[in-house]
Formats: C-alpha cells, structure tokens, sequence
C-alpha cells in the first residue's frame, strides 16, 4: 500500500517539473488557466488521487461501474492510471500558476484634471488568482496531511500490505471468488486503534447503496492471536485483496485464520444475505405503509372539519 502510494509522487513531481520549465521557459506573457476553473480542477484531482487509495478504491470502482457512466467496466489497473494523470494535473496545475506579482502602469491624459505626464501606480491584476492559488494549496496541504496521518494509524492504508496474490492463499481465493460479496471484514481496528468483534467476520455486497452487512459466526479463536484483517475487491470477477498488517500478524495465524472462515463463509453467506435482504424489502414495505397511512390521515383532516 505505501509502493502504491508513492507512485502518485512521480507524476505530480513530473508535472510540477514540467509546469515550472513551462513558466520560466515562456516567461510572464504565458496564458495560466487561474480562477474558478483552476480551483475546481485541483481540488478534482486531489478528489482523484484520494480515491486510489486501499480503502477507497474497490468502493470507487464498483460504484462507477453500477452507475454506467463509463461505457466500458473500470479495473484497479485503469484506475492506477487515471489517478496518475490527476496526480500529474495537480503538479502541472499548482506549478504553472502565475505566482509572480503581475503590474501594469497606465498613463494618465495630460490634460486630465491639471495632472501632466501623471502615471498611476503598479496595480496588481492577479490578486484574486493569488487567493485562489493559496487557498487551493492549502487545501491540498491539508488533505495530503490528513490521508498521511490516516494512513499511518494502526489498520490504516500505509501500515498495511496485499497479500492476496500470494500462492498459499490460493484455495481461500478460489472458494471466496463465487461470492456476491466485495467487502470482508474480521477485527477491524476502531479509532483507537483496538480490535474489535472477534467473533464476528463483517461482508458487505457487491450493490453500491445497499447498506446490508452479513454477520458469520467465527470461533474467537485467532483474535487471541491478534489476527485481524481485510479483504476488498472491485467486482465478482477479480480476485480479493487481502490486507493485513505484517508487523503485527504472523503469516501461519493469518493462512490458519483464512482457511478455517472460507469454507464457513462460502456456506452461510449466500443464506444470510437473501435473508437480510427479505427483512430489509419487508421494512422497507412497512415504511412505505406507514407513510401512505400518514398522507391519508393528513388528507382526511383538511376535509374533515365543518365549515
């Protein structure tokens, strides 16, 4: 996760290299894209390259893929390369801002008021830019240092590594891969940084908006170990990232862990999200009757007084 990461800087560095030879190169005269426009676009950039991040990512995908706004289906790899360009374009952005005071000296009439050969003073005629430009990288500043101290807490994204693709893993891959799910959680950390239901494995679908977590019973086992970890992933079709901290948890509990959930979590899954899924239709139709009743009964009594 913190390789992954570390890519973004190349590009930016890249493209802030080639926004500042722009700008030297050109000289004052060179057109900048400034105002709204360049505010937006930084800040979409920054949006961006947050979303490439492990938390983030798989979510992304499979959101935008649901939406159909893409005509083709998103991967992690096309997504590794978009958010490189954003990573480029905040570089290239931020560089090539005309961060120079610009002036500009207008001559006054010499008939204008008994003022003869009078100029006005340098005005100034980038100030707006100037506020925008600060404001936009003081933003990104704080962002970047918000994802960073993120990142570094215990569970985060920078203290955590893929271990998904590793061989000894493979079974655990293959009787995962089937399910409807996109999301496996067991003992994630809290913002305290403590473990928390070790019970309990967390999954989520695969359908963006539905707000459903499926509960599987796990012996306690492995969380007196301290084995904890996350598994993502964009679609059905690619394989699970499988995010653990290695510092804090020894490879043979993780391998144990992993093959003693699969085979629970392949047989009780599919079972327990049509059920959550039936109970959710049924509140969600008694939500619906209550507010019917509710206009009913509202309707009735405008009507319901004498004149």
């Amino acid at each position: 996760m913190f390789f992954r990461s570390v890519l973004l800087w190349v590009p930016m560095l890249v493209g802030a290299g080639i926004g500042r030879w722009r700008r030297n190169r050109a000289g004052p005269d060179v057109p900048a894209v400034t105002g709204v426009w360049s505010l937006v676009s930084l800040v979409g950039a920054l949006g961006v390259m947050m979303s490439r991040n492990a938390i983030m990512e798989a979510r992304t995908i499979a959101w935008l893929n649901t939406l159909g706004v893409v005509p083709f289906e998103l991967t992690p790899k096309l997504m590794q390369g978009v958010s490189g360009f954003a990573a480029f374009v905040l570089g290239f952005g931020l560089a090539s801002m005309p961060w120079g005071a610009a002036h500009q000296t207008s001559e006054v009439p010499a008939n204008a008021s008994g003022v003869t050969g009078a100029t006005q003073g340098p005005v100034n005629k980038h100030s707006s830019t100037k506020v925008l430009v600060i404001i936009s990288s003081v933003m990104a500043l704080g962002s970047g240092i918000g994802v960073v101290i993120t990142g570094l807490k215990k569970g985060g994204f920078l203290t955590t590594s893929d271990v998904g693709g590793l061989p000894e893993l493979t079974h655990v891959q293959e009787q995962l891969r089937p399910l409807e799910a996109c999301s496996l959680t067991y003992q994630r950390r809290d913002k305290r940084g403590q473990r928390q239901h070790p019970t309990s494995v967390f999954i989520e679908s695969c359908t963006v908006g539905e707000y459903i977590s499926v509960l599987i019973d796990v012996p306690g086992t492995w969380a007196d170990k301290g084995v904890g970890f996350e598994m993502t992933r964009g679609s059905m079709s690619e394989p699970w990232e499988i995010l653990v901290e290695k510092a804090d948890v020894p490879f043979p509990d993780l391998k144990e862990a992993l093959e003693h959930f699969a085979p629970l979590i392949a047989a009780r899954y599919p079972e327990k999200l049509r059920e959550r899924r039936e109970g959710a239709s049924e509140m969600e139709r008694h939500l619906n009757e209550r507010e019917r009743q509710e206009q009913e009964r509202k309707a009735r009594a405008k009507t319901s007084y004498p004149e």
